[in-house]
């Protein structure tokens, strides 16, 4: 089509795979923090077979944007 990445169009993926920083123009992406959602999983899993299924929380983990060349 013509377009050139950045200078007509900016991608940004989401979940910063390790091929995201190699290509050509290396891709803009959003890290999620994958040990913090790892944990937080497992302790939800951990309140259900103790038996604490009322136990309603919240939790909102922070995406870090990686500005790379495909979005400037």
């Amino acid at each position: 089509m013509g377009r050139r990445v950045p200078d007509d169009l900016a991608i940004v993926g989401f979940d910063d795979i390790p091929i995201a920083s190699l290509v050509t123009p290396a891709l803009t992406t959003c890290r999620i923090p994958r040990h913090a959602l790892g944990a937080t999983a497992m302790e939800l899993l951990l309140d259900r077979i103790r038996g604490d299924e009322a136990v309603v929380r919240e939790t909102v983990l922070e995406p870090e944007l990686v500005v790379r060349a495909s979005a400037p």
